[in-house]
């Protein structure tokens, strides 16, 4: 009697284990669905006037270059490339790809990887600078009835 109890307790306690799991995993899939891209891009009608800015920042210390000047003229381009990927991740919006794994509900492993990707034209260079001794700040900016535009003819796919 003491063996049947403990094998429908076992059993009990796997059936309550899946379903903790069944329900979690419902619960992240229903919250994940529920961040599936809509048809009609929500960026277009969000830029109706005014401009766009983008913000980018660089280390120069990180740089390669062999002088301190090399390494601000790097830094500078970094800084200016991650404005351009931010004007991009408001024009287009931001492909976010996430893995999680479970075991007996506890995380063993979880992994987000976000893409950006678009053709950013007309942005104007609103100031390049220094904003601490080791960090260079860009700020670019874009007309929101150009950025309306390029969000309309969809950026190509991410790689």
């Amino acid at each position: 009697m003491a063996t049947m109890r403990c094998v429908l307790e076992r059993a009990c306690t796997l059936k309550i284990r899946d379903f903790a799991l069944f329900a979690s995993f419902s619960l992240v899939g229903s919250l994940l669905s529920a961040c599936a891209p809509a048809m009609e891009n929500p960026n277009v009608s969000a830029m109706s006037s005014g401009a766009i800015r983008g913000v980018g920042y660089a280390a120069i210390s990180i740089q390669p270059g062999k002088t301190r000047v090399q390494k601000q003229l790097m830094a500078i381009r970094a800084s200016r490339l991650a404005a351009m990927r931010e004007l991009a991740e408001k024009i287009y919006g931001i492909d976010i790809n996430s893995y999680s794994s479970l075991s007996e509900t506890v995380m063993q492993a979880d992994t987000l990887r976000g893409t950006v990707a678009g053709l950013v034209r007309s942005a104007r260079t609103v100031s390049i600078g220094p904003i601490k001794t080791d960090i260079y700040e860009t700020i670019l900016e874009i007309d929101a009835s150009d950025a309306a535009t390029m969000a309309a003819n969809r950026a190509p796919a991410p790689k």
